[in-house]
């Protein structure tokens, strides 16, 4: 941050001195023209058009070099432009933060933590977690780090899975295949459990949470299949934790972007400082 303010700051004293240096080259015939634009990127700075105005304020920049005193006054308003645009988009961050908030707390009810002694984990409040191996189906889980992922279970149909579908009304979607290797597809307990993390199974979430209404089938892939409905049960459950899953994502990056826009603001603050322009008015 501190690199980005110095950097901003020598930028601000270059263009400054551009502007001195040109002032010697200036003529009148274009002062008219470079003015009416000043006098529209006010009016849109005035109507809260802040982009609008730092576009018009780059047109004289780009247009009218030798125009200096109208430059500096651009370059002043372009500055507070750029302050007033940081100051709506640092107000829409922080009403998406507080909506993610209520929505994160609404959604956290319906959760419950279970500890583990390798790593804990969220799930369905009404989830038996001891279920996985003896129910057949899906699971839903969400790691400590917000982290969405899936565990199928098949006992009793032996299909040596490595994938799920989950299908209705003519559309489906599927996990990635997970081969056996004794760890995220396990057989060893008489049932075939599958781990599936991230990515593997995002698209299967989201396909679920859409059809959260629907009656679906579960579809067990490998060497052979096997298909059974998906437990209602089960599909609200994954839908809960899909939605609580993308929800802590989502404020975890609005929370970013309003930490981002706050610096932004600061610098702009400082811009707006250093190339403010006393006027007749302000030294009486």
């Amino acid at each position: 941050m501190f690199n980005a303010a110095t950097n901003t700051s020598r930028s601000l004293v270059s263009a400054l001195a551009a502007l001195s240096i040109l002032a010697s080259c200036s003529g009148s015939g274009d002062k008219a023209k470079a003015e009416a634009l000043l006098a529209e990127a006010t009016a849109a700075y005035d109507a809260r058009n802040y982009a609008g105005a730092i576009t018009l304020t780059d047109s004289i920049k780009s247009a009218y070099p030798a125009e200096i005193d109208v430059r500096r006054q651009a370059l002043h308003l372009a500055t507070r432009a750029t302050e007033g645009l940081t100051v709506q988009k640092l107000q829409e961050a922080d009403s998406l933060v507080a909506v993610l908030g209520v929505r994160g707390d609404s959604l956290q009810r319906l959760v419950k933590f279970v500890k583990n002694p390798i790593e804990g984990y969220y799930t369905g409040a009404s989830t038996n977690p001891e279920s996985v191996g003896a129910v057949n189906g899906l699971q839903a889980r969400i790691s400590p780090d917000g982290d969405f992922y899936i565990i199928s279970s098949l006992k009793g149909k032996p299909a040596k899975s490595t994938s799920v579908t989950v299908s209705c009304n003519g559309e489906s979607a599927s996990t990635a295949s997970v081969p056996h290797d004794g760890e995220r597809n396990d057989r060893s307990m008489g049932a075939e459990i599958i781990t599936f993390m991230g990515i593997e199974c995002d698209s299967l979430g989201r396909f679920i949470n859409k059809h959260r209404a629907t009656p679906m089938t579960l579809t067990f892939n490998g060497s052979s299949s096997h298909s059974m409905p998906l437990p209602a049960i089960q599909a609200s459950e994954i839908t809960t934790l899909y939605d609580y899953a993308t929800t802590l994502r989502q404020a975890k990056l609005a929370s970013i972007e309003k930490e981002r826009l706050t610096r932004m603001l600061d610098i702009a603050r400082t811009q707006a400082a250093k190339t403010y322009i006393e006027t007749p008015t302000d030294e009486k």
